[in-house]
C-alpha cells in the first residue's frame, strides 16, 4: 500500500486537466473529470458507435469488475453493492425498504443536504415521525442524537460528512449506538468517499450510498449503494423492476423472486457509459491506496487552514483531529461570503457558499501554489 510519500503528487495532477484553466475547490459541488475517467467513458461510446450491443457481454463484466472495485474501496463484498443514479436514489431506497410500522420514528439532523432529509420526511404518509436533531455551532453531538431516540427509532440517517460545515461525524461511534439499539443506521457518504477511507462493516452501516461525481471524481448520474447482507430479507423493495429478480435474462418466464444480493435494487437497465468512468477513478484511488489519499486530502486541508489564519479568515468548519475534512469553510470580516466568492471566482477560484461561510472543498491533486492563489485573492479584497 502506498503511503503519502511515495505517491508523486505532481504526475496525479497532470491526470486533472482543470488546474490550467482554474483553482478548482469546489469537490463538494461537481468534480472535473480526469483523462483517465473521460477516457475510459470515450472508448465506451466508441464501442457503442461502431459495434452497439454486439459484444454487450464485455460491458455485462466490466460492471462486475467495477462492482468488485466499488466493494473493495468501502471495504465490502461484490453482491452488496448496487448501482445508482444519484444519491437520493439510495436514500429513497433506504427509507421505503425498513419495515417500519406505524408510530415509528426516524432521526436526522439540520445539517443534512436536502437528499437526506425529504425522503424520511415523506415516510409522514405511513405514521412515521422524522425527528430532526439541531447541531450545535456546526457540530452534531452524539448526545443530542440520543437523546432524540427512543423504543420506536428504526434509522439514524446521516452525513458522513456534512456538506455545509465540512464536520465528518464519527461513523464507528454511530454505528455502535445503532447496532445497541437495534436501528438501522443509514449514510449518506458522497462527501466523503474517494478522499477518506471507508470500512463500511468496522462502522456498522446498513445502508450507505453516494453518486460519483464529488470527491469521487467521477461522473454525475452513476453512483453506489451499499446494503449490508444481514438486513436484506427483513427490507421491503418498493422499486421492482425484470432487473430486480433472479433470473432477468428469462424474459417470458414471470417469476417475482427477488435476487438475495443488492443488486435486487437495480430495477432495470444501468448507466453503462457512467460505470465505465465511475469504474476508472475507483481504480485509480485504489491503485493509489485510500490512506494515502486521506492522509494527502487532510494534510492539504491542514495547509490552507494555516494560510487562511494567517491571513485573517475566520474557519468556521470544526478542525478537531477526528471531525475535519477536505471541506474548508471561512468568512472575511466586513465581507460578505457571496462578495469573497464572487471575487474569487474572477481571479480563477472555483468555490460555493453555503451555510453563511465561504466552502473550498480540495481534492489530492490540489497543491500549495492553488492555496497562495487564493491567498493573493483574499489579500485584494481586504485593500
Amino acid at each position: 500500500m502506498n503511503s503519502v510519500s511515495s505517491v508523486d503528487w505532481s504526475l496525479v495532477r497532470t491526470r486533472f486537466p482543470v488546474v490550467q484553466r482554474h483553482v478548482y475547490l469546489n469537490h463538494a459541488g461537481v468534480s472535473p473529470l480526469g483523462t483517465h475517467v473521460t477516457g475510459a467513458m470515450r472508448a465506451a461510446l466508441h464501442r457503442l458507435e461502431c459495434d452497439g450491443a454486439a459484444d454487450y457481454r464485455s460491458f455485462v463484466r466490466r460492471i462486475e469488475e467495477v462492482r468488485e472495485a466499488l466493494g473493495r474501496l468501502v471495504g465490502a463484498a461484490a453482491r452488496d453493492i448496487a448501482f445508482l443514479k444519484n444519491t437520493t436514489q439510495g436514500l429513497i431506497i433506504a427509507a421505503e425498504s425498513i419495515p417500519w410500522q406505524a408510530g415509528d420514528n426516524c432521526v436526522i439532523t439540520d445539517l443534512e443536504f436536502p437528499a437526506n432529509v425529504y425522503p424520511w420526511l415523506h415516510l409522514k404518509r405511513r405514521d412515521i415521525e422524522t425527528r430532526i436533531v439541531p447541531a450545535v455551532e456546526g457540530r452534531i453531538i452524539v448526545d443530542d442524537l440520543v437523546a432524540a431516540m427512543d423504543r420506536r427509532t428504526r434509522a439514524l440517517a446521516i452525513s458522513w460528512v456534512e456538506f455545509s460545515t465540512g464536520f465528518r461525524n464519527n461513523l464507528e461511534i454511530l454505528g455502535q449506538l445503532c447496532a445497541e439499539r437495534g436501528i438501522f443506521f443509514v449514510v449518506d457518504a458522497i462527501q466523503g468517499l474517494g478522499a477518506l477511507q471507508m470500512k463500511v462493516a468496522q462502522c456498522g452501516i446498513d445502508f450507505l450510498a453516494a453518486d460519483g461525481h464529488k470527491f469521487l471524481l467521477g461522473p454525475e448520474g452513476c453512483g453506489l449503494l451499499y446494503c449490508t447482507d444481514s438486513p436484506k430479507a427483513d427490507l421491503r423493495p418498493t422499486n421492482v423492476g425484470w432487473g430486480s429478480v433472479v433470473n432477468p435474462d428469462d424474459y417470458l418466464t414471470y417469476d417475482l423472486t427477488l435476487k438475495d444480493d443488492a443488486s435486487r435494487f437495480e430495477e432495470g437497465s444501468l448507466n453503462v457509459v457512467g460505470i465505465h468512468g465511475l469504474g476508472a477513478s475507483v481504480e485509480y484511488f485504489l491503485q493509489l491506496g485510500p490512506p494515502a489519499i486521506e492522509e494527502r486530502v487532510l494534510g492539504l486541508s491542514d495547509l490552507l487552514v494555516e494560510k487562511l489564519q494567517a491571513a485573517g479568515a475566520l474557519i468556521t468548519s470544526s478542525r478537531a483531529t477526528e471531525e475535519r475534512s477536505p471541506i474548508v469553510c471561512f468568512n472575511l470580516a466586513s465581507v460578505p461570503p457571496d462578495e469573497v466568492q464572487r471575487r474569487l471566482r474572477a481571479a480563477g477560484i472555483v468555490c460555493a457558499v453555503r451555510g453563511g461561510a465561504v466552502r473550498l472543498s480540495l481534492h489530492m491533486y490540489n497543491n500549495e501554489d492553488d492555496f497562495d492563489r487564493v491567498i493573493h485573492a483574499l489579500s485584494t479584497i481586504a485593500d
